[in-house]
């Protein structure tokens, strides 16, 4: 079945009562076995229960990979065209491959276990001994979490069973646990329908203790989210299996909600665009180490020493690590897709009609771009810490239009003026070994100031809802209703708030939305379920061929010009194929021999 017969009752029942010495909502964590019915008749034995399904939830965040992250670099920004991890192993290592074609059932999940965790709980609330609010209280905040499981999985499934009671088995009567899958155009309205109903009872606001707890404005979050997808869906899907996938309904009402639900947030007063520093890029870089900003609706939160991350672990530039780091590094596209901040052709200028141009300093090519490039990206020679990413691939004789590289970290020559060099930077750029190929490093949510950045260290909060994604979804969703004058007015205060110059109604359009939403929300885990929701998946990542921006000194005068390079025997990295199938993911034996309704997805 859908929900196999092996998982046990509710593990939740296992739980202590609440901490309540501890600070924060995510703290309070369960000790002890305790039995059934004093869990539900005390509403701090029942809030420890509501603890473990926000613990279970699938945050998609920092660690969020297919599989072993250290050996698969598989995750939601390497496997969209934001970048390519540097180390050697996994998917999108070397080992000779020229192209990845997308797995059939990457970034797969399958949380019934947690939805019939709340399914019983929602079910044992019905006659649990405590007081009618906060039995509905309660309620609510377990229907989002369901809800948000169901959004999980039908932006990757399609439709799935809506399982909204606990299933009881009995023997000989197994197929009675065996449910079809619904409609996704169900699914989704499904999650609309539940937003709808639970967000007067939500909080409008959360105590310090409880503000990683979902309120009101979460709800809407998630329901301006979920209209977004499906309207895209609805809007340039395809139906198929009679509904099982694609959306036949009319997208403009998902358009609707989709705005209504962001200006609900918006209007609320609750939130506000991080505006912290005057410059630019810092602003935009301290949003995302900022523990108390504004402008997080929800956001997943780890506590030292008991829970962490490891971000910066991974992502360190590799010269400033003990052998770890590297991490993800973005393609020459991704940081061309940051506009200038008054013009809107992102091309980086690295050659004219004379031939390539020689910069003094090689951040001097990156001069009047976004600020948010320079709070997202480490490029060559950024700052880090009391030093310099040195990013180089070698030596450029302008004299004999030749160049040098090297094939380690090792090889020293003198340049003109007798100044002795490493050929390539300290930081790479190496094609044998793991630093960064492309030509730059991930910094956006990189904390400079950690001073342990051992493994699981790290204690940057993700955001799972924030206020600009709101602002651009009803940008979207207003430009796909043909209102112009509403789409700008929401795009510009983004783009207001990054630094960069705003859009007349002459000037926006569906494809400059679309790229903002690419920076601002750069690395968040959003450009991969865009591009699929959008159907351009098939067209961007087929093939998505790995592209560099390679910087030499030059060897007369030290100063510096750059290589475009793309090609995976340029990079030694794989292009990276998305079939049409890979709209959906393809079901998994173990879910079908168990539930013999469930219909394999189309292609597979």
């Amino acid at each position: 079945m859908v929900i196999r017969r092996k998982i046990l009752f509710i593990s939740l029942l296992v739980m202590n009562a609440l901490l309540i010495s501890c600070d924060d909502f995510f703290d309070r964590r369960p000790s002890s076995y305790i039995d059934d019915e004093a869990v539900w008749n005390d509403p701090q034995k029942m809030n420890a229960v509501v603890v473990d399904l926000y613990a279970r939830i699938t945050y998609e965040d920092f660690d969020y990979s297919e599989g072993f992250w250290v050996y698969s670099q598989l995750n939601l920004s390497s496997a969209s065209d934001e970048s390519y991890p540097s180390w050697q192993q996994g998917e999108f290592g070397v080992g000779g491959k020229t192209q990845v074609i997308f797995g059939d059932s990457w970034f797969y999940l399958w949380p019934y276990d947690q939805i019939r965790n709340c399914n019983n709980l929602l079910q044992k609330l019905q006659k649990a001994g405590i007081a009618e609010e906060e039995k509905e209280r309660i309620s609510a905040e377990v229907r989002f979490i369901r809800a948000f499981h169901y959004f999980l999985l039908v932006k990757r499934f399609g439709g799935v069973p809506l399982v909204l009671e606990v299933q009881e088995y009995a023997s000989g009567q197994s197929d009675k646990l065996e449910v079809p899958r619904d409609k996704e155009q169900a699914v989704y309205d499904f999650i609309l329908l539940e937003m709808e109903a639970i967000v007067s009872i939500l909080p409008a606001k959360r105590s310090e203790n409880d503000r990683n707890r979902v309120s009101r404005y979460a709800a809407f979050a998630l329901q301006s989210r979920v209209a977004l997808y499906a309207a895209a869906i609805a809007q340039y899907g395809k139906v198929e299996l009679n509904g099982l996938t694609g959306i036949a309904g009319d997208s403009k009402q998902y358009w609707q909600i989709a705005s209504v639900a962001a200006d609900s947030v918006i209007s609320s007063n609750q939130y506000a665009l991080y505006q912290q520093y005057t410059d630019k890029a810092e602003n935009y870089n301290r949003l995302f180490l900022d523990k108390n900003n504004d402008e997080y609706i929800w956001a997943k939160e780890y506590h030292l020493p008991e829970s962490g991350h490891s971000f910066d672990f991974r992502t360190t530039p590799y010269s400033f690590t003990g052998g770890y780091g590297c991490g993800m590094t973005p393609t020459r596209e991704m940081v061309e897709a940051y506009e200038y901040i008054d013009e809107p052709d992102g091309k980086l200028h690295v050659a004219d009609e004379n031939g390539l141009i020689e910069y003094a300093d090689p951040m001097d090519l990156f001069a009047g771009k976004d600020p948010r490039l320079f709070a997202s990206v480490y490029l060559p020679m950024s700052n880090f810490k009391e030093g310099k990413v040195e990013i180089r691939r070698g030596i450029y004789f302008s004299l004999q239009d030749s160049f040098l590289v090297a094939g380690n970290l090792t090889n020293k020559t003198f340049l003109a003026d007798g100044t002795l060099i490493t050929v390539s930077g300290k930081d790479g750029i190496i094609l044998n070994q793991d630093p960064a190929k492309t030509g730059f490093y991930q910094k956006k949510f990189y904390d400079e100031q950690r001073l342990d950045f051992s493994e699981g260290k790290s204690d940057q909060s993700w955001p799972v809802f924030r206020l600009a994604e709101m602002y651009l979804n009803k940008a979207e969703a207003e430009m796909e209703l043909g209102h112009k004058a509403k789409a700008v007015e929401a795009l510009n205060r983004v783009r207001e708030r990054a630094g960069i110059q705003t859009l007349s109604e002459n000037e926006i359009t569906l494809e400059r939305i679309r790229n903002e939403r690419r920076i601002e929300l750069a690395f968040e885990g959003h450009r991969f379920w865009d591009l699929r929701r959008w159907r351009t998946a098939d067209k961007v990542l087929n093939p998505l061929i790995p592209t560099a921006l390679w910087p030499f000194i030059v060897y007369e005068n030290g100063g510096y010009v750059f290589q475009e390079v793309s090609g995976s025997g340029a990079i030694q990295k794989p292009n990276k194929v998305f079939l049409q199938r890979h709209y959906y993911l393809k079901f998994k034996p173990e879910e079908m021999n168990s539930n013999r309704k469930i219909i394999q997805n189309p292609g597979y």
